[in-house]
């Protein structure tokens, strides 16, 4: 079954837990926070985990972890996000419109498959 962008969106109001279930569904290492339509954010796995050593529960309130200051992309570009991957040691990058709104993602996976299967540069 393939994933929808939408998958990896968790809203703002949610928890821990909640942004926890969204990054093992996907396998991405993270989620995008929303807050209604808008992209506030995203959360890793590392930012739980460091929730979790501070000794918050899982069923903390999100918004209390979100990382406000985040990479994304205005269009699908794979090159880029290549680049984004390699130098901040991300595995997604999330696609917005003008508005902030999510209408895409980029994940490390993909492009590394999509690479794959590109031919080689003369």
């Amino acid at each position: 079954m393939a994933l929808e962008y939408t998958d990896y969106i968790v809203a703002q109001n949610a928890t821990l837990l909640d942004a926890a279930e969204v990054i093992e569904h996907t396998h991405s290492r993270s989620a995008v926070v929303v807050e209604g339509e808008k992209v506030v954010g995203v959360i890793s796995e590392g930012d739980i985990l460091s929730a979790l050593l501070r000794g918050v529960g899982v069923h903390a309130p999100l918004a209390d972890f979100v990382n406000h200051s985040f990479k994304h992309l205005n269009a699908p570009d794979p090159v880029r996000a290549l680049e984004l991957f390699k130098h901040f040691g991300i595995a997604m990058v999330p696609v917005l419109d003008k508005e902030f709104r999510l209408i895409g993602v980029v994940t490390l996976h993909e492009t590394l498959n999509a690479m794959e299967l590109a031919p080689p540069k003369p």
